[in-house]
């Protein structure tokens, strides 16, 4: 292929680049090949064929790219037409451009493609237009890596505009391995998910002693979910706070492999931030989000990180000063259950409270830095 074609694919996709999000990515494929009907199936044998393409996603779906590419035919029979010199080995160079379809988009990284290409390919002392088109499907290596491999097919076809002295096209089928620099893996925003079962409802614990000690003893303070005191009888789950921590009688449940908190969970919350509005007391909270065993340590650290961050903005919406509250996530460290398996309980967040206003002084808490 002529080198302005090369440089003209190349800085098209380049300038497309200021409007992409997402990273570049690259793929490599390779494979055998063998034309498909016509003179060229018999006058060349089978062969290979490579390419290389960078793409920039343009939806979570849809990405431009652009690719170079060869493709190397072996030797055949002689041609029948008597009047033909015999063929030797083929060999044509080719630039495309075009767009890559991908079935599963941001829901989840690898899996089904296509693609569908244009372009030139320089073969013999000619230059002609091409198409080519494939279909393919990758498989992520590991959680922690971006590398995607996988078989492919794929269709070429290039263009014989004159009909001078064999006015067919050449077509050609390869079929391969595609290996590729994918898209991260991220923490998904959360949706419902049906791979996880619902989880059970248990009665809850009896509510603590309502205690009031000297100042030598911590105090222990709870409200119901309704914002009540409670009653002789109690009030079932509620909110209270012992030395540094703020306790609770259920967890802040969230849905598996996500940061979203279980609408279930809402009203607690909101209970939560009538609590820390009712204590001025309370200067400084920190927010600390665990994820359960399943995963790798740092995609369990971004997502706990994210549902403390989910705490953070629910507890804000119903109130709460943004400046009284920060994050922290502890990944899989520091499990409420030691499993392996995928338990709810250690899908959590805690709270901590970090700084507090004593007599006009704000002080800090049980040796937990302040901001």
């Amino acid at each position: 292929m002529k080198r302005p074609a090369v440089l003209t694919c190349l800085s098209l996709l380049a300038w497309s680049s200021p409007a992409l999000a997402e990273e570049a990515r690259v793929h490599v494929a390779a494979g055998a090949a063998h034309a498909l009907g016509g003179p060229q199936s018999s006058e060349f044998g089978a062969g290979g064929a490579g390419t290389g393409t960078v793409e920039l996603p343009a939806t979570s779906r849809l990405g431009v790219q652009a690719g170079a590419g060869a493709l190397v035919l072996s030797k055949g029979d002689a041609p029948k037409d008597s009047g033909l010199a015999p063929t030797s080995t083929g060999a044509a160079f080719m630039g495309t451009m075009g767009l890559r379809l991908r079935a599963f988009g941001a829901t989840r990284v690898a899996g089904p493609w296509m693609d569908s290409n244009v372009g030139v390919v320089h073969t013999g002392n000619a230059t002609r237009p091409a198409f080519d088109a494939h279909l393919g499907w990758d498989i992520r290596v590991s959680r922690t890596s971006r590398i995607d491999v996988g078989p492919f097919v794929g269709y070429t076809q290039i263009f014989q505009p004159s009909a001078e002295l064999r006015g067919d096209d050449a077509r050609i089928l390869t079929a391969g391995l595609s290996v590729s620099l994918g898209a991260k893996e991220r923490a998904r925003p959360a949706e419902p998910t049906s791979r996880e079962k619902p989880i059970p409802q248990t009665a809850p614990p009896p509510p603590p002693v309502f205690v009031q000690e000297h100042e030598e003893v911590a105090e222990a303070v709870e409200v119901c979910k309704d914002g009540a005191p409670p009653t002789e009888d109690g009030c079932g789950d509620g909110v209270r706070i012992f030395e540094d921590r703020i306790l609770l009688d259920d967890v802040v449940h969230f849905e598996f492999d996500s940061a979203r908190i279980h609408k279930k969970s809402h009203a607690l919350v909101r209970n939560i931030a009538r609590f820390i509005k009712e204590h001025e007391d309370i200067v400084d909270i920190t927010i600390e989000g665990h994820a359960d065993e399943v995963g790798s340590d740092e995609y369990n650290k971004r997502l706990s990180e994210a549902r403390a961050a989910s705490m953070k903005a629910l507890l804000v919406e119903s109130g709460v000063e943004a400046y009284r509250l920060r994050v922290i996530g502890h990944g899989k460290s520091q499990p409420k259950i030691v499993t392996l398996k995928r338990e709810a309980e250690n899908r959590r967040v805690e709270l901590f409270v970090t700084r507090t206003r004593e007599a006009g002084n704000v002080a800090t808490s049980h040796g937990r830095s302040s901001r």
